[in-house]
């Protein structure tokens, strides 16, 4: 093997290595998301601090994206910060952008789930949601915690003067505590009565028989209460169910109430016509020198109507013999047509209809 032959196998070697190390990046590391294909959407925030280009945007968690490029907002003010988003993690057109910052400064943008069922376009504007500051909440914190302390501090204030001027009433007014001590002491004599005759009513063996079974029965007069509120709410719910149903049965009717009130009015007005000519036609029947009270009244009618139908009935049989040979003629002549002309007399026939 010459010295040409070796250097040549050997960078051909290290082609191929430096070839399968960069298709290991590119398939196990994140280079391969610089290949596929993404659209962009702009989002617009009022502030958008720790923003800047290569910022990962998620998606519960998930990395779909990157901010490629932040920019000022001249007509709305704020910040306008445009996206890649890879077309393999399409987002729902209600999922909003959340700027998600961190104690140490980091920032990333994280999209709502969202439910409908429509997704972005591309190129689509967003108002995105800027997250509060970590620092500026414990700034106001540490301020109201302040407002706080000194609002303590103004409260133990007043009530020191509050103990001191009741040290100067009880100074300046013994001689009136004295007197509502003992209105007091007086009061609590009465309600000690007052509590002894209670416990003398109680201790009644009737009262305290009747307060048990009162008592007893208590919770079968909720349970009863419960059912029947129970049972009025069911009927309540079926009562409106069948006005519903009701309602829906007779809408129709009314759509069309109009309609049903002509057409009931020309069928009145036929009925009314009917009625009149039926009762011409009794009119006509009833009449003693009308056609139809003769036919109905007059034997003689009846008898000559019942010759005439046994005449037609004895005709018809007489003609039956005549139809017969009227059909054997005609059969003949079908199978014999020279019968009957000069030109049958010429040509034969085979004798089959």
């Amino acid at each position: 093997m010459t010295e040409n032959q070796l250097q040549f196998r050997v960078g051909l070697l290290v082609i191929a290595a430096f070839a399968a190390t960069v298709t290991l990046i590119f398939r196990f590391g994140e280079m391969r998301w610089f290949l596929e294909p993404a659209y962009s959407l702009t989002i617009h925030f009022t502030e958008a601090p720790g923003v800047q280009p290569g910022t990962p945007v998620r998606k519960n968690g998930v990395g779909i994206g990157t901010v490629r490029k932040v920019l000022f907002d001249e007509e709305k003010g704020g910040v306008t910060v445009i996206i890649d988003v890879k077309e393999r993690f399409p987002l729902r057109s209600d999922s909003r952008p959340l700027l998600v910052r961190t104690i140490l400064g980091d920032a990333s943008l994280e999209f709502s789930p969202g439910t409908s069922r429509k997704a972005y376009v591309p190129g689509a504007k967003i108002e995105g949601i800027a997250a509060e500051d970590p620092l500026k909440m414990v700034a106001r914190l540490e301020g109201t915690l302040t407002e706080t302390l000194n609002s303590f501090a103004k409260t133990s204030n007043e009530w020191g003067l509050v103990a001191k001027s009741v040290n100067d009433l009880i100074d300046t007014r013994r001689g009136n505590l004295d007197l509502v001590v003992e209105q007091a002491a007086e009061s609590l004599h009465q309600f000690t009565l007052v509590m002894r005759s209670t416990n003398k009513l109680l201790s009644d063996p009737k009262t305290e028989e009747a307060l048990r079974v009162t008592l007893e029965a208590m919770p079968k007069i909720v349970m009863d209460t419960r059912r029947t509120i129970l049972a009025i709410n069911s009927a309540i719910v079926k009562v409106d169910q069948n006005l519903s149903n009701l309602q829906q049965m007779t809408k129709p009717l009314a759509e069309r109430s109009e309609t049903i009130a002509v057409k009931l009015e020309g069928s009145i007005t036929n009925l009314e016509v009917l009625l009149a000519e039926l009762s011409q036609f009794s009119k006509a029947i009833n009449d003693n020198d009308g056609t139809l009270r003769l036919l109905a009244t007059d034997p003689q009618l009846y008898r000559n109507m019942n010759e005439s139908a046994a005449t037609l009935q004895t005709l018809l049989k007489n003609l039956d013999p005549t139809i017969k040979d009227l059909r054997i003629f005609a059969d003949k002549v079908a199978r014999h047509p020279e019968l009957i002309g000069v030109g049958g007399a010429f040509r034969g026939s085979s004798g089959v209809k």
